[in-house]
């Protein structure tokens, strides 16, 4: 497993950002996944050739939600470039969107998880503190609401999210009461501590790697700029 470094907080913002395009795909919102590369010299290409961003550049798009990317590479491919621009826009109007419905929501928490996943992969540290747990999957729910994401070692020995039905069994399950609770979660206002004491939360199973991977996402949400 490769550190990498400082470029981390940069992979995880764009790998937020592929995680909304797919979950939009499934909705049948967007025409393909957004699929990210890190490139030499700070650069990350979002969507295959043409949209490419200094990482800075990157971080303000997703915080902002605009910057600007290099000239070049979206001229020599201004097709392919509008397209992956349109898609971007389609993931920030669901972010805009001034009701907290399931589609927000199910954007939203992909994003936090697959940010997560890049920290534990690939911080050397947060790898780590996982290793033990790489036979174990978490299921993140959102009652009554039909969402529900899958954090579990891939047999790309890699820690990856997936959401929907699955052939995977749960070894420990966090459920949120609801669509604002789970909300508050993504934002950064929601309790840990409290929220299952006054049933905001339901947790069952094995509960170490979930206070892991809690632990870890809370740094993500402090590092990692959010598109919400």
């Amino acid at each position: 497993m490769r550190d990498l470094d400082n470029r981390v907080v940069a992979y995880a913002a764009a790998l937020s950002i592929q995680a909304s395009s797919e979950e939009l795909l499934k909705k049948e919102k967007v025409s393909r996944v957004l699929k990210v590369k890190l490139l030499n010299h700070g650069l990350v290409e979002v969507g295959g050739p043409g949209l490419c961003f200094k990482e800075k550049k990157l971080l303000k798009a997703v915080e902002v939600g605009f910057a600007i990317p290099q000239l070049l590479p979206l001229i020599l491919n201004l097709k392919n470039s509008l397209d992956s621009i349109f898609i971007l826009f389609k993931i920030r109007q669901s972010f805009l969107c001034k009701v907290i419905n399931c589609e927000k929501v199910s954007l939203g928490l992909r994003a936090g998880l697959a940010g997560t996943a890049v920290f534990a992969n690939y911080n050397l540290n947060y790898n780590e503190l996982l290793k033990e747990h790489r036979d174990e999957v978490v299921l993140f729910a959102v009652a009554n609401s039909g969402i529900e994401f899958w954090f579990y070692f891939s047999s790309d020995n890699l820690w990856a999210v997936a959401s929907g039905k699955t052939s995977l069994n749960p070894t420990s399950i966090f459920t949120f009461k609801d669509l604002s609770v789970a909300y508050s979660a993504m934002i950064g206002w929601f309790d840990h501590l409290a929220g299952p004491a006054v049933g905001d939360v339901k947790i069952s199973g094995k509960l170490t790697l979930l206070d892991k991977i809690g632990y870890i996402s809370r740094k993500v949400q402090k590092q990692v700029p959010s598109m919400l």
